[in-house]
């Protein structure tokens, strides 16, 4: 059985053996630890899941897509502001300027 590198706390990002970033945002009684994944999807673990999971502390990676919608609206919102469409009518004309 593979054993935790690291004990779950509340705050501290992990990376596990598959590669997946994640952080402890509860901890009910000994024996839940609830994450939420970089992604956003949140999940519970037991104490053995958890052990068998194989984690090691990473540093915060930052803000993630699923935390965070906003940040994706405000970007579409900049792109969109900042195009320049093109007439089919006059493509040659707008491509030349």
């Amino acid at each position: 059985m593979a054993i935790a590198l690291s004990n779950p706390e509340i705050g501290l990002w992990y990376r596990d053996i598959e590669n997946r970033l994640f952080e402890v945002i509860a901890l009910e009684n000994e024996d839940a630890i609830e994450v939420q994944y970089y992604d956003g999807d949140i999940t519970e673990y037991d104490r053995e899941s958890w052990d068998l999971l194989c984690v090691n502390t990473v540093s915060d990676p930052g803000v993630s897509v699923g935390i965070d919608d906003d940040i994706i609206e405000d970007d579409i919102n900049y792109i969109s502001d900042n195009l320049k469409f093109i007439s089919w009518d006059n493509v040659i004309e707008e491509i030349e300027n």
